[in-house]
């Protein structure tokens, strides 16, 4: 599955432009205007389009974290590991370390890809101008380790793979939005889906400009604070559930 993953990314990384200039040529065959061709990987934009392109597959993250720790309670490895001497916390602080390493090797992917288009496609450049917008390099890495940390909480909580699977889903796509539907947008911004999918905005692009659309081109600190205090959270909880629980 970690294969599986990493190859996608890569596809969608040196796939990306050709694909979206694609669908650009088709529109401009019925719209009004010409839709102008552009280029996802000169620097420094390639960062950010590189992050916000992955962002959409890091749902993958979170499934392989999912299956990883609920098979532990399937095979009952989790109550032979701690009847061989390994403490709770050392357990849970394992899977911790797993989900960080995840997230580490999907933003060194995002890293070695961004630097490989960006001096393929960048016709001057300069170390300043490379690293202008590295910062979705972090912010990249804290997305998809809030994400996954949150999975690992409910497989944590649920512990059967497919009853995980669902109750992330229901999460994400059905409750989150209903609630932040339900609350003011000051307030729903800070859920955890919100927060996440926050950190990294739609990048600006010749075509957004050309209908005058303008996101946001930096990584908010609030964004950013919210999802490490989720990291936190769910990391807390996990150790604060299993401190006595029966398994």
């Amino acid at each position: 599955m970690t294969g599986i993953y990493a190859a996608l990314l890569l596809m969608v990384f040196f796939g990306a432009e050709k694909l979206v200039n694609g669908v650009l040529a088709n529109a401009s065959t019925s719209a009004p205007v010409t839709m102008p061709g552009f280029t996802l990987y000169s620097f420094p934009y390639v960062w950010q389009n590189l992050a916000f392109f992955a962002g959409f597959l890091k749902i993958f993250l979170a499934l392989i974290v999912l299956f990883f720790i609920t098979n532990e309670f399937s095979n009952k490895t989790m109550r032979q590991n701690i009847m061989n001497g390994m403490s709770r916390n050392q357990f849970i602080l394992s899977k911790l370390i797993f989900v960080i390493l995840l997230s580490l090797a999907s933003a060194a992917i995002l890293f070695v890809s961004g630097l490989i288009l960006g001096l393929s496609y960048t016709e001057e450049y300069t170390t300043a101008l490379a690293l202008q917008k590295a910062i979705f390099i972090p912010a990249y890495f804290l997305e998809v380790l809030t994400f996954s940390i949150m999975a690992m909480f409910i497989a944590f909580l649920v512990k059967r793979s497919i009853l995980a699977i669902g109750a992330l889903a229901l999460y994400s796509y059905i409750i989150e939005p209903i609630i932040s539907g339900s609350i003011p947008d000051s307030v729903a911004k800070f859920l955890p889906g919100e927060a996440i999918g926050n950190l990294i905005d739609i990048p600006n692009s010749a075509l957004m400009k050309m209908f005058g659309v303008s996101f946001r081109e930096n990584v908010s600190p609030l964004d950013a604070i919210a999802c490490l205090f989720y990291c936190c959270l769910f990391t807390g909880l996990i150790f604060l559930f299993y401190r006595r629980k029966d398994i």
